[in-house]
């Protein structure tokens, strides 16, 4: 790499920022400060930091002038690389032509050595493409897959050169299954998708199975104002403000991209209210946890930073608290949360029942990964507003590349376990054994004898009774680095039926799968991945989450395929329960193929009309690859009935996260099944409501309702006769109370979008 170096030692970064303000701040503009001069440091040493593009090409140009010969000439490839990373197409394409010609490259001269060329120059028009149908104009439609009609690219020039240069490419290269991929892409977005696709080169499977009867969910981020543009980021949905409206905040990761606070109106739109909540300045950030820490009744938000980054990632995260007022403040400094670590996954649990709760970060450490010394933390709450880091005292000593941590009661003994997932390492499942005081609290790693450490190319992660047996079952979702630059290659593998591996000088590497695990009851877990069908898929996710697509009472799945590689433009993933025995793919069906790389996401019933929605941030890594985030509306279903739950906590933490809900029901011929939930946001990349929603089939009544409480007396409360399709506040101690939330249909303003919330730095 051109002048590759280092940014200066965090600790230099804090220091300078509290003696430069010759008083102590406040939190928010403490860190709001410290997270400027990060930036600051990172803009003067761009080529420290891969992602920031748009400088890096400006460092590269200015250094060619005293370059010559081969070493001119790569870093001009450098420069058209970065250029198109940074979303600057036509110069990058420019670059790339000029370099052909400088280096007596012709068209029709391909060669092995030379191909990478070749296959930028290609990726670089699809890319122009995206820019100017997709990215410019991102419509209910475009860039999802299937495409219909009406999505196609009305600016072809892109599609058409790319589809020129892919044919160019497999008639040198007849195996090469990337291209062939993109090729069809390239067709898709003319219409030219199967008919005009060369026989040799079509790749079949790309539209909707013949006479399925699953509806589309259409995009109406755009049209609520929610279509926020933005890079990879997280974000976590909650009733921020206490209005009984479901509320969402947002991260980009660009380390000087501004958070976003929407709250919606009450009238089926949203509000930006970044500015009025007081986070300005407060910026970056790749995943959201939220939670009440501290009792209040307020929801408080934990954003976090540096993930992929190694060393130059070792960056502060952020705990935003509600005020209550329609306001947050950073209390980081204060609270104890303070360190300086590369991350983007956490996840809040009372892991000692004491009534509020702590707080498990995973941090991206280990030698296998480029890096150490970023052992991941775990922080006891204090029950003062103020947390202390235990790992190493309770037995959770974690030097490991973590992508992602959930909290989940995997032997029912109402004691909050731990699993964490381990890139390239084997996972971990703390159990957590209990104890007098904190002196002899002790966890112990399992997960050998558990059986889950598998996949060893592990990141997001999930606890979930999805066969409602009353056990928390496991899904650990495979992203196979060694692999990222062959994503396309290994899609194409699957929907052509190959054998999924990819080669890599001259050797066939098997692509791992991910593993679905069934919780057998007595400490150990049975891989059900084959019998679920979930295995011979690639599925590549980041962010992902869980829910209840179609009021059934089985929990889908949706997947964000966020890998950076600009050649990865494969769709998004949604998978569909059928009985807790088997998952199908309803991607194209509901129109959930979004192209475009999907990061944190949530299902939520957003205008409380009794089914879920989702939401999804869209975005890349690298800094041209900015989009608008979705929004699928759910079309409904008919004769099947929900119930709403919002839990507090009383001698259990405020927010109930843990606790644990059985719903019995029975449908109008007395015919009962019951049904299993815990409170929690979801997966490890996107944060959902705590509110509980809960499809129920084709059931009349809700004959019970039980839930165990996450406190130490494992407290135990059953109430009788609910009626369907309503919303509970339930209190602990008390009764439910029904809740006046009818439906609020969103308000679908067109060209209301959010917009570029997130400019480029």
């Amino acid at each position: 790499m051109i002048g590759l170096r280092r940014l200066a030692p965090i600790s230099f970064v804090v220091a300078g920022v509290v003696a430069c303000s010759g008083r102590a701040p406040d939190g928010t503009a403490r860190m709001a400060d410290t997270l400027a001069t990060l930036y600051a440091e990172a803009v003067a040493n761009p080529m420290s930091n891969q992602f920031l593009n748009r400088q890096r090409a400006d460092t590269i140009f200015a250094r060619l002038a005293g370059m010559s010969g081969a070493e001119a000439l790569n870093a001009r490839y450098l420069l058209g690389l970065e250029r198109l990373q940074a979303g600057q197409t036509r110069e990058a394409i420019a670059e790339f032509q000029s370099l052909m010609q400088a280096a007596g490259i012709h068209p029709d001269s391909m060669t092995p050595q030379n191909k990478q060329l070749f296959d930028m120059l290609a990726i670089a028009y699809l890319r122009l493409g995206e820019q100017e149908n997709c990215v410019d104009n991102p419509s209910a439609s475009v860039c999802i897959l299937p495409f219909d009609p009406a999505a196609r690219h009305a600016r072809e020039e892109g599609a058409r050169e790319a589809i020129a240069r892919y044919q160019s490419l497999l008639r040198h290269f007849p195996d090469d299954l990337g291209s062939r991929w993109l090729l069809n892409i390239a067709f898709m977005a003319v219409g030219g998708h199967p008919d005009r696709v060369p026989r040799p080169y079509l790749i079949p499977g790309l539209a909707p199975r013949t006479g399925s009867a699953f509806p589309r969910f259409h995009n109406v981020a755009g049209e609520v104002a929610l279509g926020v543009n933005g890079l990879a980021g997280g974000v976590s949905v909650e009733d921020f403000n206490g209005d009984g409206w479901l509320d969402l905040f947002m991260t980009s990761w660009g380390i000087n991209d501004p958070v976003g606070l929407y709250l919606a109106d009450g009238r089926g739109g949203y509000v930006d209210h970044t500015a009025e909540a007081g986070l300005g300045g407060i910026v970056g950030g790749l995943n959201t946890v939220h939670a009440d820490y501290d009792n209040d009744g307020h929801v408080d938000i934990l954003v976090l930073r540096g993930a992929w980054q190694g060393d130059a990632g070792a960056h502060p995260n952020s705990l935003l608290r509600n005020r209550g007022d329609g306001t947050f403040e950073d209390v980081t400094f204060a609270s104890g949360l303070l360190s300086f670590h590369p991350t983007q996954t956490a996840a809040w649990a009372d892991f000692n029942l004491d009534g509020y709760l702590d707080l498990f970060i995973g941090n991206e450490s280990g030698t296998k990964m480029g890096g150490g010394g970023h052992r991941s933390e775990l922080f006891v709450n204090n029950r003062n507003g103020t947390f202390t880091e235990v790992s190493r005292q309770v037995g959770i000593d974690l030097d490991d590349f973590v992508k992602g941590v959930v909290w989940g009661d995997v032997n029912n003994d109402g004691l909050p376990d731990l699993f964490v997932s381990v890139l390239m390492g084997p996972n971990r499942l703390y159990l957590n054994r209990g104890g007098t005081s904190l002196e002899t609290w002790r966890f112990n790693d399992v997960a050998p004898s558990a059986g889950v450490q598998l996949p060893l190319a592990s990141f997001p992660a999930w606890f979930w009774d999805f066969d409602h047996d009353g056990w928390e079952d496991l899904l650990v979702l495979s992203y196979d680095i060694r692999h990222s630059t062959s994503l396309h290659e290994a899609v194409a593998r699957e929907y052509l039926g190959l054998p999924l591996a990819v080669t890599h000088n001259g050797v066939s590497v098997p692509i791992e799968h991910s593993r679905l695990y069934r919780n057998q009851g007595d400490g150990r877990f049975t891989d059900v991945t084959r019998q679920a069908g979930l295995d011979g898929r690639v599925l590549y996710p980041m962010g992902s989450n869980f829910g209840d697509l179609d009021n059934d009472g089985w929990l889908d799945f949706y997947l964000g395929t966020g890998n950076p590689d600009l050649r990865s433009v494969i769709p998004n993933r949604m998978f569909r329960s059928i009985e807790g025995a088997r998952f199908e793919e309803v991607t194209l069906e509901g129109g959930f193929g979004h192209l475009q790389k999907g990061h944190a996401t949530v299902f939520a019933d957003f205008d409380r009309d009794g089914d879920q929605d989702v939401y999804m941030v869209i975005g890349g890594a690298y800094e041209g690859e900015r989009f608008a985030n979705v929004l699928f509306e759910n079309p409904g279903w008919e004769n099947r009935a929900w119930i709403s739950l919002e839990l507090e906590g009383r001698t259990a933490n405020r927010s109930a996260i843990g606790a644990r809900v059985e719903i019995t029901a029975a449908d109008a011929t007395g015919a009962t099944r019951t049904i299993h939930r815990t409170v929690g946001t979801g997966g490890s990349f996107g944060a959902g409501s705590l509110q509980l929603h809960v499809g129920l089939g084709n059931v009349v009544q809700v004959r019970q309702l039980r839930i165990v409480w996450p406190d130490r007396a494992r407290t135990t409360s059953v109430h009788a006769d609910l009626t369907v399709n309503q919303s509970y506040l339930v209190v602990q101690g008390k009764e439910p109370a029904l809740l006046q939330r009818p439906p609020t249909p969103f308000r679908k303003v067109a060209g209301a979008g959010a917009g570029d919330h997130h400019p480029t730095p």
